[in-house]
């Protein structure tokens, strides 16, 4: 019999065989896999709670689900949540404004529904209500007023989040869904930039803006009068203004709040610190009348400190004085009785001992802070143009013999530099900045002059400028003095340090410059105090009238420093200067005229009834009157 064969053939059979091996292996998946291994899992999910007993094998409905809509355009809200009474999220929306809830929580009725810039509102729990739950945009309002007034800011921009809106004519504006974190920021010329952050908690801002114009005043608290030049700085130096002759003053943009400060610098008192607000409503300020001796700088060296420094301390606890003056260079040799770090001190040699023997010099630091706890001002003074040292150090900056071609010398046999070599005023200012640095109340500028003695008709200044033409240009003199001194008074002026010039007594009296460059009128604008050395002693015979007072005019101590008083007073009146008048005063007598303390007294007196603000007693030896200083001192 002959054997069928398939219309398929083997290849048909293969394909065949495969798909019914297939269809078994869907019904073992679909049937007989469930019966041995789907028991228990169909079990647990007809029993989760997150199924609500849906069928095997089909996603569970969520218990709530609905869509979160903004209620002024109707439009979905995208990353809106509901958040549960801790405040965490349970469900946030899609973008469609869609969200679903699995299980709802058993505190489900302390739900709220939330969203950046918009009011949050309790989750609405039925299935009708959260289909379309309404946000309405969170309003933020708001007033700008003017910190200091107190007045309502009109017409100004207010920045919000990403949008601006303008305040009306009360100061008020408003913005409506603002998102927790944005700020809103006002920006006006002449006021600080203000900023602050819109939260949940706050719906209704005061923006109070603080304008960056400043305005105080300063007035005397004796007399009540205002107090003119003073300096007025920020605590960092970057900003300063000076007070006018009405004692009032002005910061054009001062960024501040209510714990700025600012310093007073003020000649005729103490450098204070006042708050801004304080100064602002007008501030009244103590006078400050030095009562200062001079101490030669020898005493205060290490190795005489406690022997011959120490005993001016006591004059300080005993009222006797409230400053001293001690030197900072050597007046006949122009070497410094302090180890500076100056390059050119250190280059030159300037130093005494070359700074080799610590013995032999100030022990700055020390001394500042003793004298300061026995409640002394400190003043350094230092001779400035009488400086053999540095003109010995460096002759071509040294005054020129147009007879021998050498340096010049006085009738002391001292080299002198040259005014009109820069690096000798440059060298000074050096100094006297390094001094401010390590905390003197004051710098002291004396011998701020040309020569006066000695056989001037040899200096030779510049290979075309002799002594004689020098004489004859009162203009070059006194530009290149003042010239020096503003170096002086330009490293010092924005310290905390006062600088003040010692001067001829009789520069106060004349008009013009004494042959010398000084030029009273000129320098009380570059000065804080204005010193002129008006010793009685050094008036020639006849500067009062002879037929009243005959006889040398030292006899007169208490006559010449009240018509030296008058006369400051009525350049005071004429110019408005800055420096205050504060006279050297003598404690010494000289030639026929014999000193006993009671010509100290007499000029002490004069001093204080005419106007000055404050004096410095000069002895070269350094002793004075204690007992009439102790008695003067009480009337203050």
């Amino acid at each position: 019999m002959k054997k069928r064969t398939s219309p398929l053939g083997s290849g048909g059979k293969l394909i065949i065989g495969s798909l019914g091996a297939l269809v078994v292996l869907f019904l073992a998946w679909q049937f007989v896999i469930p019966f041995f291994f789907g028991s228990s899992t169909s079990t647990t999910s007809a029993s989760s709670p997150s199924n609500n007993g849906s069928p095997t094998g089909q996603a569970a409905r969520p218990e709530l689900e609905g869509t979160i809509m903004d209620a002024t355009t109707g439009k979905p809200l995208a990353q809106a949540a509901v958040k549960g009474a801790d405040g965490s999220t349970l469900a946030t929306t899609d973008a469609t404004g869609q969200f679903a809830i699995p299980k709802l929580p058993a505190d489900k009725d302390k739900l709220t529904v939330a969203a950046p810039g918009f009011q949050a509102v309790a989750l609405p729990l039925s299935k009708e209500a959260a289909k379309a739950i309404q946000l309405q945009p969170r309003l933020v309002s708001g007033t700008l007023t003017d910190s200091e007034t107190g007045q309502p800011m009109a017409g100004k921009l207010v920045l919000g989040g990403d949008g601006a809106v303008v305040t009306d004519e009360t100061g008020k504006f408003s913005f409506a869904g603002l998102a927790d974190g944005a700020k809103l920021k006002v920006e006006l010329v002449g006021y600080q930039t203000l900023e602050q952050a819109v939260d949940a908690t706050t719906s209704d801002f005061k923006l109070s803006a603080r304008s960056t114009s400043f305005n105080g005043s300063l007035t005397d608290a004796k007399t009540g009068k205002p107090i003119t030049s003073a300096l007025i700085k920020t605590l960092d130096n970057s900003q300063s203004s000076t007070s006018g002759q009405d004692g009032k003053f002005s910061f054009s943009d001062l960024k501040r709040d209510d714990n700025t400060s600012l310093k007073v610098k003020a000649p005729g008192y103490k450098v204070a610190t006042f708050k801004a607000t304080e100064l602002a409503k007008g501030v009244k300020m103590e006078p400050f009348y030095v009562r200062a001796i001079y101490v030669p700088g020898i005493f205060a060296i290490r190795a005489n400190y406690d022997d011959l420094f120490a005993p001016y301390l006591k004059m300080g606890d005993n009222g006797e004085a409230n400053a001293i003056v001690v030197d900072m260079k050597w007046d006949d040799t122009g070497q410094l009785w302090y180890d500076s770090q100056i390059p050119i001190a250190k280059e030159l040699g300037l130093v005494k001992d070359k700074g080799t023997n610590k013995d032999t010099l100030i022990d700055i630091p020390k001394l500042l802070d003793d004298a300061h706890k026995h409640n002394l001002y400190v003043i350094a003074r230092y001779v400035v143009m009488r400086d053999p040292a540095i003109a010995k150090a460096r002759p071509e900056w040294a005054l020129k013999n147009n007879r021998t071609g050498g340096s010049w010398q006085d009738k002391n046999q001292l080299v002198w530099p040259n005014a009109f070599v820069p690096e000798v005023g440059n060298y000074n200012a050096s100094i006297a900045k390094e001094l401010a640095g390590f905390g003197f109340d004051e710098i002291q500028w004396d011998y701020i002059r040309f020569p006066t003695d000695g056989v001037l008709k040899e200096i030779q200044y510049k290979p075309d400028l002799s002594w004689g033409q020098l004489s004859d240009n009162e203009k070059l003199r006194t530009d290149t003095i003042e010239g020096l001194v503003k170096k002086g008074w330009d490293n010092l002026h924005q310290t905390d340090t006062f600088f003040s010039l010692d001067v001829f007594g009789m520069s106060l009296w004349r008009e013009d410059d004494n042959n010398i460059g000084q030029q009273y009128n000129n320098l009380v604008m570059i000065s804080d105090y204005i010193c002129p050395m008006v010793y009685p002693t050094h008036f020639e015979t006849g500067t009062l009238d002879q037929k009243q007072y005959p006889g040398p005019t030292g006899n007169y101590p208490g006559v010449i420093i009240s018509k030296s008083g008058v006369i400051a007073n009525k350049l005071e009146a004429q110019l408005k200067p800055h420096a205050k008048y504060r006279p050297w005063l003598e404690d010494f007598g000289l030639g026929s005229v014999k000193h006993t303390p009671e010509r100290l007294r007499l000029q002490i007196v004069a001093a204080e009834e005419n106007g000055a603000s404050g004096w410095s007693v000069w002895n070269a030896r350094g002793v004075f009157s204690e007992q009439v200083l102790a008695q003067t001192s009480k009337s203050r």
